[in-house]
């Protein structure tokens, strides 16, 4: 097979992928990390219950980019102008690379991965908010939202604070971070939102 052939897989299958990748970690982080340092456990344990936030939203019960375009965007497409590339970039980039990189450097220094249990709980609210904007009860990333991402995320901040590794829960460069991690998607929502109706009135 060509690498282009895996890149092809990887783009098709990248979240049912993530979904057997986040059991093995889940296991790998229990098992070898939890007794040896559990703040890292706790930094690196937000990469695979973000996995599982992404099973949720692309795989069972899926949707999320139908509900996205048509119900935020309010445009009549169910893959534009959230589609697929944009999609598995921001996945990619964000929860497969960018949130296990800094776990693994927290085991370097904590500062490096405190940021991420910010960024785990805001997203998670960040789908409540959606909810309310949509006026819907469920969109695709809630469940796991509410019973993971934002309860661990939330603990572990608090972890952190009664540990004395961070001095205050709110504010705190970590917060800032992972809050404004999260605000980038929307801006970059809106760009390709812009560039959609621009195109469809060019068209």
């Amino acid at each position: 097979m060509k690498i282009s052939d895996y890149y092809n897989w990887l783009k098709r299958d990248w979240a049912k992928t993530g979904l057997v990748l986040s059991l093995f970690m889940l296991v790998f982080l229990f098992v070898f990390v939890r007794e040896k340092d559990f703040i890292v456990f706790l930094i690196l344990l937000q990469t695979p219950l973000y996995m599982l936030h992404e099973t949720e939203e692309y795989v069972f019960p899926g949707g999320f980019e139908i509900f996205f375009n048509r119900k935020i965007f309010k445009v009549e497409s169910d893959t534009k102008p959230l589609n697929e590339n944009f999609i598995f970039f921001i996945n990619i980039m964000y929860i497969w690379i960018s949130l296990p990189l800094f776990g693994i450097l927290s085991l370097y220094k904590y500062d490096f991965g405190i940021w991420i249990p910010y960024f785990s709980f805001f997203a998670g609210v960040s789908h409540i908010l959606l909810g309310i904007k949509a006026k819907k009860i469920y969109n695709p990333g809630l469940i796991v939202s509410l019973i993971l991402n934002i309860p661990v995320g939330a603990w572990t901040v608090y972890y952190l604070y009664s540990n004395k590794i961070i001095n205050s829960l709110i504010i705190n460069f970590h917060c800032a971070i992972g809050l404004g991690a999260n605000l980038v998607l929307p801006i970059m929502g809106a760009i390709i939102y812009k560039r959609y109706i621009k195109n469809r009135q060019l068209g």
